[in-house]
C-alpha cells in the first residue's frame, strides 16, 4: 500500500513513496557529486555551501541507507553522510584543518583559537550523531534485507511497502 505524502513546495501536490524515495536518491546523488568537485578532505565548511539544507540531506541518506539492500553500498553511503558533520553553520571561509607548531602562543587568549574549538567540538557531536542515525538506518536495511529469503520491497509497479511484498 503506497502513501502520499504533501509537497512542502507545493501543498496542493502529493508525493507517493516512490516519488520521495527518488528525491532522496537525487539529493544524495547531488550531495556525492558536490564532494567530487569540492574534495573538503578534512576541511570545515559552512553549512550554506551545500547544494540542499543539511537536515535534508541527512533525511535522505537515512532514507536511501534504510532501503538499500547490499551492505557493500550501505557502508560506502554512511561514510559519505559522516562527511555532513564537516559542514558547520557560521563557519564563514573554510577552514583547512593540517597540523601546526605555533610558537609561544597561547590559544585560550586567541578568538581565532577560541572559534576553531568551538567548530571542532560542533563537529564531533555532528560526526557521533551522524554515525548513531546512519548506523541505525544501515541496521534497519541490514534486518530486513539479510533475512534467510528477505525480498525486495519494490514491486514490478515502482511501489513500495516496508515489510515486503509477500
Amino acid at each position: 500500500m503506497a502513501r502520499a505524502y504533501g509537497n512542502p513546495s507545493d501543498p496542493k501536490t502529493e508525493w507517493s513513496d516512490t516519488e520521495i524515495l527518488a528525491k532522496a536518491h537525487d539529493l544524495v546523488e547531488t550531495f556525492l557529486t558536490f564532494l567530487r568537485l569540492e574534495r573538503p578532505k578534512n576541511d570545515i565548511l559552512d553549512a550554506r555551501c551545500l547544494p540542499a539544507s543539511k537536515s535534508s540531506l541527512i533525511s535522505a541518506f537515512r532514507l536511501v541507507i534504510a532501503t538499500e539492500p547490499r551492505g557493500d553500498v550501505r557502508r560506502a553511503l554512511s561514510s559519505a553522510g559522516h562527511t555532513l558533520a564537516q559542514f558547520q553553520d557560521r563557519v564563514g571561509m573554510r577552514i583547512s584543518v593540517a597540523p601546526a607548531c605555533a610558537a609561544n602562543v597561547d590559544p585560550t587568549h586567541t578568538t581565532a583559537a577560541n572559534l576553531l574549538e568551538e567548530v571542532l567540538r560542533q563537529v564531533d557531536e555532528d560526526t557521533r550523531r551522524l554515525r548513531d542515525l546512519l548506523g541505525k538506518a544501515s541496521s534497519i536495511a541490514e534486518s530486513r534485507f539479510q533475512r534467510r529469503h528477505a525480498r525486495t520491497p519494490f514491486q514490478e509497479d515502482g511501489t513500495y511497502t516496508w515489510y515486503g511484498h509477500g
